[in-house]
């Protein structure tokens, strides 16, 4: 299976964005509660920043999901 990494970013974006509103956190709140600055975090949801496997586990940490909750919807070629 191949994935590309725009599409991954596209579906991690996403899922961040739609926990996040879930949540009623702005970027800002989000970044505090997982340590991640609010300027990355909006990096993040618009797909420019590629965010490490420790930004991806703190942002799932503070949203209560897993971080495959925040990769569902990746879709195999």
């Amino acid at each position: 299976m191949k994935v590309k990494l725009d599409d991954l970013k596209e579906i991690l974006s996403s899922n961040i964005k739609k926990y996040r509103k879930l949540k009623g956190l702005s970027q800002e709140k989000l970044g505090l509660i997982s340590g991640i600055d609010r300027s990355y975090m909006s990096e993040i949801e618009r797909c420019i920043a590629n965010p490490s496997i420790e930004a991806i586990l703190r942002i799932s940490n503070a949203l209560e999901v897993t971080p495959e909750d925040l990769l569902k919807g990746i879709k195999k070629r």
